[in-house]
């Protein structure tokens, strides 16, 4: 059975910051995220309009759709 969990809304200084420390940490492997779709999807899971198993359904079928 899947349980939603209750999504809080993120202010845009919560939101920037988790932006970078994730590209900081994709920089520091070598990785980079340049698709706009998928860089949409992970700024609405961080202000909390989607929960993190939205966010990757989604951006898995938008790339196996490629």
């Amino acid at each position: 059975m899947v349980h939603a969990l209750k999504v809080e809304q993120a202010s845009e200084a919560d939101v920037a910051r988790h932006l970078s420390f994730a590209d900081g940490a994709l920089g520091a492997a070598g990785h980079e995220v340049t698709d706009p779709y998928l860089r949409e999807l992970v700024e609405r899971q961080v202000r909390g309009e989607l929960t993190g198993e939205e966010a990757r359904a989604l951006g898995v079928k938008h790339v196996l759709a490629r």
